[in-house]
């Protein structure tokens, strides 16, 4: 995944009710716009709004049912996006802190 991609599911998840939307869907499993909309106690054009920026990110998937949109959870793009990052072993030696030498007797 390239720097712009992980930045774009970054930016979909600073709005809160984006988080939200995906908090609820992590939980839920998959739901229908209307559904996920009373959940959240939002309208149903403020949530396509939310819903288009976290498809654009690759966060969501929306699939036609019948006569309804039905949003899943791409959790595996999320853990692409952080999955690069490791802790790092040992102390933290804080920044532009140079490394301790160690003593010759």
């Amino acid at each position: 995944m390239t720097a712009e991609e992980r930045a774009r599911v970054f930016k979909a998840l600073a709005d809160p009710r984006r988080v939200d939307i995906v908090d609820l869907l992590a939980r839920e499993g998959s739901m229908c716009g209307t559904v996920l909309a009373d959940a959240l106690g939002i309208s149903l054009p403020l949530l396509c709004h939310h819903w288009e920026v976290l498809v654009e990110a690759g966060i969501l998937k929306k699939e036609r049912v019948g006569q309804l949109r039905v949003c899943s959870l791409d959790l595996e793009r999320v853990r692409q996006a952080t999955g690069g990052w490791k802790a790092p072993r040992g102390p933290s030696r804080g920044p532009g802190r140079p490394r301790a030498r160690s003593r010759s007797s």
